[in-house]
């Protein structure tokens, strides 16, 4: 009974298996084999770290880079090495559990697919890695095959035969998972069984719903199997001291029928190709008849700070006509967001992230010397101009304001009370002050042209240099937005872009009435944009 209690709290975030075939999941299934690490790999690890990792996971690998505080769940901890992907009985990773970790990334969290750096570059990270950690890693030479007792289990978790799945395992597989599962991820897997808990760290957790096929490590049934025997290190989830054999088979099987394969594919980013077709005449609103039939790519996204809705994919598509670009995002969205002036309300949002850099740099606002360039448009800006600037007075018309004096009017002109935005003088709005667009509530464009070289390096560009324009429809519960920029901007903006050259790109959304703001959002990983000759 203590062993089924222990399973109880189980499932929490259980691994998948996708089923499907991808090029991602043939390179796990192949079980690639280590290099062993040299100094050389190392090193090359190391810097590949410093530029693509250290913004998350610390310089020192402690899970306190500059953007782990935006990031739930948290960045790895390197230092202490307690990992949750690990398919061996002192749930401590092999090698191949790290590179297949970097391959395919966490579903369920901010942890992208590096599968855009090669198998060598990914090996490297791997072992430097496993430098950064505290204790020595145990001889990963041995494999265990079924064990006679817990007391002898060591090495690689050995997967057995996969058993016949019929009725009758069926009916010992729903038994097992109420018994054991039930409790935590409740009777139909939507995860709303047992829902305070707490990871190692401390920080809250809840059960995975595991009809979303959300899950995290490899795509395969053997993983699975391994997670339900083995559990997930430093979470609710325990390991199974009774469940092994055909038992973890008929479980394996029971969870994997409450998601499809498509849906456990289809929430791995994975790098596509967006064509701007080159067009003689291109659209500029969204809902323009020469949309239709453009080609389109589903890039998919992942929230920052992870919750279960959330717009899984953004269609994009792209024209352009030698001169002008245009870009279109279309996604879900329950509500309509367009205002921000109440401190609980934050308004939707759409970004292009773009460089020219042959080897894009990290995609969280680049790094220094290799600069990207932002194009944002904001919901509340186009509502704005399609109305009137929204002010104080449009959410609490009652309110009583005290107004500094407007030096462009004259003594007896100046209000006394209820002094309207649009009625101050600048000099007292610091940001319109400055110059800043962003605070300019006459700025007649609902998008932005903006620029970083690095984390917390994000600026917006002086208004000469605003090359962007956009258009937002928001209607059937989904936005669709074009972005329009020049291909050889004028001003500041070096980032030309050429007919029949390829760029990386990237993209987010923001949704206002989830709490996103800033850099809680949702976003994607680089992708490439091509345009047509």
């Amino acid at each position: 009974m203590g062993s089924i209690l222990r399973l109880r709290i189980s499932l929490v975030v259980v691994l998948s298996a996708c089923g499907v075939l991808c090029a991602v999941c043939a390179e796990e299934m192949s079980a690639p084999t280590p290099p062993g690490p040299s100094p050389a790999l190392i090193e090359q690890g190391k810097q590949i770290y410093l530029r693509e990792c250290a913004d998350c996971h610390g310089t020192e690998g402690r899970g306190d880079g500059n953007a782990a505080y935006l990031l739930y769940p948290k960045p790895r901890n390197f230092v202490t090495s307690e990992y949750r992907i690990a398919s061996t009985w002192e749930r401590r990773p092999t090698d191949v559990d790290l590179f297949q970790t970097l391959t395919r990334g966490m579903p369920g969290s901010s942890m992208p697919p590096w599968d855009r750096l090669s198998e060598e570059q990914r090996w490297s990270l791997v072992y430097y890695v496993k430098t950064l950690a505290e204790r020595p890693w145990p001889d990963q030479s041995t494999a265990s095959a079924q064990p006679a007792a817990s007391s002898e289990r060591a090495g690689v978790i050995s997967v057995p035969s996969e058993p016949v799945y019929d009725e009758a395992a069926k009916v010992v597989a729903a038994k097992l998972y109420k018994e054991g599962c039930a409790p935590c991820h409740g009777e139909s897997g939507h995860g709303d069984g047992q829902q305070k808990q707490i990871d190692q760290e401390g920080f809250p957790t809840r059960p995975r719903d595991l009809t979303k096929g959300i899950y995290k490590g490899t795509p395969t049934r053997e993983e699975v199997y391994r997670r339900i025997v083995a559990g997930i290190p430093g979470t609710p989830m325990p390991m199974s001291d009774w469940s092994y054999g055909e038992q973890a088979w008929h479980l394996t099987h029971y969870v994997l029928e409450m998601s499809s394969e498509e849906q456990r594919d289809s929430v791995v980013p994975r790098r596509q190709m967006v064509t701007a077709v080159r067009r003689k005449q291109i659209p500029y609103h969204p809902d323009s008849a020469e949309w239709r039939g453009a080609q389109t790519a589903e890039v998919v996204t992942m929230p920052l700070w992870w919750r279960d809705e959330y717009p899984r994919v953004v269609t994009v598509r792209a024209m352009h006509d030698g001169k002008d670009v245009v870009i279109q995002l279309t996604w879900p969205d329950a509500t309509h967001d367009h205002t921000a002036i109440r401190p609980q309300d934050f308004r939707d949002a759409a970004a292009v992230q773009l460089t020219a850099a042959k080897s894009p740099p990290f995609i969280g606002m680049g790094e220094p010397g290799n600069p990207v360039n932002i194009w944002m448009w904001k919901s509340e800006r186009q509502a704005d101009l399609k109305t009137a600037f929204q002010d104080i007075e449009a959410v609490y018309p009652n309110i009583g304001t005290d107004s500094y004096p407007n030096l462009m009017n004259s003594p007896l002109e100046q209000p006394t009370r209820n002094a309207l935005t649009l009625e101050s003088d600048p000099t007292f709005v610091t940001g319109w002050g400055a110059g800043n667009i962003v605070s300019d509530p006459t700025y007649r464009r609902s998008a932005e042209s903006l620029q970083a070289s690095g984390f917390g390096s994000l600026q917006v560009r002086p208004l000469v240099d605003q090359n962007v324009g956009a258009e937002g429809v928001y209607e059937s519960s989904s936005y669709a937005v074009t972005f329009r920029r020049p291909l050889v901007p004028k001003g500041g903006d070096k980032l030309a872009l050429k007919p029949g050259a390829t760029y990386s790109v990237a993209f987010a959304v923001w949704d206002g009435s989830a709490g996103d703001r800033d850099g809680k959002k949702c976003v994607t990983i680089w992708h490439e944009l091509k345009l047509e000759p």
